[in-house]
């Protein structure tokens, strides 16, 4: 049973949580509940123990303790002044002036509340206040998840970094060669079945057994700069950072008349320091576009030192190609050859009606495995579910028609696309 003063306080932390989501916290109705209950277990007048209560009940991650400051400065003006109560610290909002009733019988001065309905663990939904307008409120994260990438902005970009998070942890795994002790593991893990054994007089009773372990597999990540994906560079290069803080195991490469690599500067855990690094790396941020030049460097240069053998290749790209693409053909080959799986992301084709008719979309996409829209945060979601299922039979598991043979004494790869 909460007290009078805390119920006061129910309404501002929930805008409070509405604040921390805004700016890319993940701050849930459960999180609110919990700081509604933690303010009521201290006292109002210590701001101290009225910060940390807060905290401890709202922050989940070490790196988004610099955002929850910067929120809790912007909202709860006045909260450092000593022995003031919290009640006090709220944003003040002046009231508007009494014109008299409104046609209709409606009083200007009484704004009406928007109050969410709270579910129960039964599915019930709570009676709201009588004389209350009833209103949805919506997580951020749906409005973006089917918002195309042209269309953000800055805070955009701020409210999706913890959904990128979250997308990213999902990486493909490899089997590894070294084993571990498993309940169904084909062989039988001698040391430890006869360490047990000695516990029943040296009968063996229980076999212990080994299976393989896995590990986060090699990832190349190569992101089109160029002019024409200039809109989609942004978010996606901040993905790329998401993935490179997911696993240490993954090579990021920016293109678009020559080759960067930002390996390094994504490693940044900031994402914004990140990509301010990874802008003054790039020397042609949306300048042209040679594909099949950057892939001849990439396979020259890095694919000797092992970056390319094994690894599962993610170009975001859309395809449009103004060297030669012959030489793109070539590359692609060399690449698709070395490369576990190679996958190509076109924000482009999240568009109805789209085809791959460019001539260099249409050069790479015989040496595609998978082939995905990426043009908001849904389309990276699907990557990621095509990127978990990944085995070891999915070189052999054509999910595309073949194209047309090709010419006497070319070799191409197969094609295998997305349907």
């Amino acid at each position: 049973m909460q007290s009078a003063g805390t119920g006061a306080l129910v309404e501002p932390l929930v805008a409070f949580g509405r604040e921390l989501r805004r700016r890319g916290l993940d701050v849930g109705p459960g999180r609110v509940e919990s700081a509604v209950r933690a303010v009521a277990c201290v006292d109002g007048r210590n701001m101290d123990e009225t910060y940390w209560a807060l905290r401890c009940a709202l922050l989940s991650r070490r790196e988004d303790a610099e955002a929850f400051d910067e929120a809790f400065a912007a909202f709860w003006r006045g909260m450092p002044v000593p022995g003031m109560r919290l009640e006090q610290a709220l944003p003040q909002r002046s009231a508007p002036e009494r014109r008299g009733p409104a046609p209709g019988g409606a009083d200007p001065a009484v704004e009406p509340r928007s109050v969410a309905l709270s579910v129960d663990a039964d599915g019930d939904a709570d009676e709201s206040p009588a004389g209350e307008e009833i209103g949805a409120r919506f997580s951020p994260i749906e409005r973006l998840r089917e918002m195309d990438f042209r269309e953000w902005g800055p805070d955009e970009l701020v409210a999706a970094r913890a959904h990128l998070d979250r997308i990213a942890r999902t990486l493909p795994r490899r089997r590894s060669r070294r084993r571990r002790a498993g309940s169904r593991g084909p062989l039988i893990d001698r040391r430890s079945t006869l360490r047990h054994a000695m516990r029943t007089e040296g009968h063996p009773l229980e076999l212990r057994r080994l299976e393989r372990r896995t590990a986060p597999r090699r990832m190349l990540l190569l992101v089109d700069v160029s002019g024409s994906m200039e809109a989609y560079a942004r978010p996606l290069i901040i993905f790329c950072q998401a993935v490179r803080q997911a696993s240490s195991r993954v090579e990021a490469f920016a293109f678009g008349t020559r080759l960067t690599r930002l390996t390094r500067e994504l490693a940044e855990r900031d994402p914004e320091r990140a990509m301010q690094r990874a802008a003054a790396a790039v020397p042609d941020w949306a300048g042209g576009t040679r594909i099949g030049d950057n892939l001849r460097t990439l396979n020259a240069a890095w694919g000797r030192r092992g970056v390319t053998r094994g690894a599962v290749v993610i170009v975001f790209s859309d395809g449009w190609e103004r060297g030669d693409v012959g030489l793109l053909d070539r590359e692609m080959e060399r690449l698709h050859r070395a490369a576990r799986t190679v996958v190509w992301v076109n924000p482009l084709a999240g568009e109805p009606g789209y085809e791959p008719l460019a001539a260099g979309m249409a050069a790479a996409l015989p040496h595609v495995d998978h082939f995905l829209p990426g043009h908001d945060l849904a389309s990276l979601e699907r990557l990621v579910e095509v990127l978990d299922v990944l085995d070891e039979r999915d070189r052999d598991r054509p999910v595309h028609a073949r194209p047309a043979p090709p010419e006497r004494g070319v070799r191409r790869g197969p094609l295998r696309a997305e349907r």
